[in-house]
């Protein structure tokens, strides 16, 4: 319904519009001013921007703004082969611009594109607990109530089940709160699939979950021979490492008739253990070392690798970065992503708690030793994890194609690859049989440059 507003009551409605308690994107047009939209704190669909100089184009799909695979951003391009994550408005590509959480773009014919950023987001320390505190009902109400502000009809949401303690707590909760929704997972392989099967099984049994959808990643694992990467298809070079198989995982649901994709993403951060507190209790900072093949381009931008970033975000930058990735496969297939884990108030509560209660994902371990789940399900023996299944593909099909791809990389042409020391590299892997997927970065992006 169309209004007249003073601009007061102008004033008023965007306020209205900020206290939506879901995701919001606010989008304001007025004849003779610049366009101007804002994100909100959370993330659902990433945004990205392309000015086009009489137009401003949009989509949560980079691949629909048409990116120049010849026109790399050198140090987005770096910290990407270098494993050092960035979250701002620039992207692999010059010219696309992602809009970060808060922040509001402003366009115009005359003026262009900018990207203002909003202030840093504040965060939560530690506290003491009182002594009747119950951290994990706070947390299991917390979580119900953030399912249950959406109607979701139990037969149009699944709920991606891999059964991890994230996505565990989403499917708990899903269950209570909206009914026997449909489970789904990528499932591993050898003795850790069967693992992996066997709890799940007592997951869904437990809460009460409906049918479930499954797809063996092994079938549908990066570069195989006649997979969409292998074969030269367009995918964006922002999507996951598994994105094959998430795909077919997503096409399965909504031919069952699937529209709401709950997931388990946040949940790590939620846990996230301040570095003060690592070094307390002996628990390493993993960070992954610069690879030996990256070129002289892609070296000269590593000091610099910090710069320019956008400020503190109310979830973390990794959860934001992480449900961009995500939301772009699942919304290709016609599924709306939600992430309850990942929400501002359950990240402050999580935040505030002492230590113990974050280590090793304590919190979430109680709550299913409440729920009465097994030992094999709180604390199972063997990790659950997909990296065999990247080392394995990067070995068997990923070696062989990045080896005959080395004399002509797009990447070496720019200066992000050394292709010589790559070539070393891609000898080791096949003498040795390890370290394959320390290969999988300079070929996934090589790919999805040559097929755009």
């Amino acid at each position: 319904m169309r209004q007249d507003l003073t601009a007061s009551q102008y004033a008023r409605a965007l306020g209205q519009a900020d206290q939506w308690p879901l995701h919001t994107m606010r989008m304001e047009l007025a004849f003779g001013r610049p366009v101007r939209i804002t994100g909100g704190p959370r993330g659902v669909g990433p945004l990205y921007l392309r000015d086009r100089d009489t137009s401003l184009d949009g989509s949560w799909d980079v691949l629909d703004l048409d990116p120049d695979p010849t026109n790399l951003d050198e140090r987005e391009a770096a910290a990407y082969l270098a494993y050092r994550p960035r979250y701002s408005s620039t992207t692999l590509f010059r010219g696309v611009c992602r809009l970060t959480e808060r922040a509001t773009a402003v366009w115009s014919p005359s003026a262009g594109l900018t990207v203002n950023y909003p202030e840093p987001a504040l965060h939560s320390k530690p506290r003491v607990l009182r002594e009747d505190a119950d951290p994990v009902a706070a947390f299991t109400d917390l979580l119900r109530q953030e399912i249950a502000a959406r109607p979701l009809p139990a037969d149009q949401c699944a709920v991606e089940l891999s059964g991890g303690m994230d996505s565990t707590m989403t499917a708990l909760s899903l269950a209570e709160t909206v009914g026997p929704a449909h489970a789904a997972a990528l499932i591993l392989g050898g003795s850790v699939g069967g693992q992996q099967t066997s709890r799940r099984r007592e997951i869904i049994q437990r809460a009460g979950l409906g049918s479930d959808v499954t797809v063996p990643v092994e079938e549908c694992a990066p570069f195989l021979p006649d997979g969409a990467r292998a074969t030269g298809q367009v995918i964006s070079p922002m999507d996951g490492t598994y994105a094959e198989a998430m795909t077919v995982l997503y096409q399965r649901l909504a031919a069952c008739g699937v529209r709401w994709l709950l997931t388990g993403i946040g949940g790590d951060e939620l846990c996230f253990q301040r570095p003060e507190e690592r070094l307390r209790s002996g628990d390493p900072w993993n960070v992954h070392p610069v690879p030996d093949h990256l070129g002289p381009r892609a070296r000269a931008h590593l000091p610099y690798l910090t710069d320019a970033l956008a400020p503190a975000s109310v979830l973390h930058a990794s959860t934001v970065a992480t449900i961009g990735v995500h939301s772009a496969t699942a919304m290709r297939r016609g599924l709306w992503p939600i992430s309850p884990l990942a929400t501002p108030l359950l990240l402050r509560f999580s935040e505030s708690l002492p230590h113990e209660w974050r280590r090793d994902k304590e919190l979430m371990r109680r709550r299913l030793q409440a729920a009465g789940y097994s030992p094999h399900v709180v604390r199972p023996r063997l990790p659950e994890n997909f990296s065999d299944t990247c080392e394995r593909a990067m070995l068997r099909y990923g070696r062989p194609l990045l080896d005959r791809l080395i004399p002509d990389l797009l990447l070496t042409k720019a200066g992000l690859i050394d292709s010589g020391r790559l070539a070393t590299q891609c000898a080791q892997v096949a003498a040795t049989g390890k370290r394959a997927s320390e290969l999988y970065r300079p070929l996934a992006l090589e790919a999805s440059l040559r097929a755009l």
